[in-house]
């Protein structure tokens, strides 16, 4: 009886496409986390001063949800976790 495994063989072409993915996951989520230091907290409303109980400014939450949806998808890829276990950076993901 043979085990299916959902990962590549290693050294394969499949292996380093994989990793290459891996990689490029673990960046842009790196990226979403430092645009979410750098984002303003609050943006600003366009202005309708026919409403009474106008406010100015909404909650920029945008960087933080697409933060949120890589650190799920890094979650979800057993590659990424093998490479931020073996960095010791999983904290990225939790």
């Amino acid at each position: 009886m043979t085990i299916a495994s959902s990962r590549p063989i290693p050294g394969t072409d499949a292996d380093w496409h994989d990793r290459r993915e891996a990689f490029d996951l673990i960046r842009r989520l790196e990226n979403a986390i430092a645009a979410c230091k750098d984002a303003p907290p609050y943006l600003p409303r366009p202005s309708d001063e026919e409403e009474e109980d106008y406010n100015p400014v909404v909650e920029n939450t945008g960087p933080r949800q697409r933060a949120c949806l890589l650190q799920w998808q890094a979650w979800d890829n057993p590659t990424v976790v093998e490479i931020l276990t073996a960095q010791k950076r999983l904290a990225l993901i939790e």
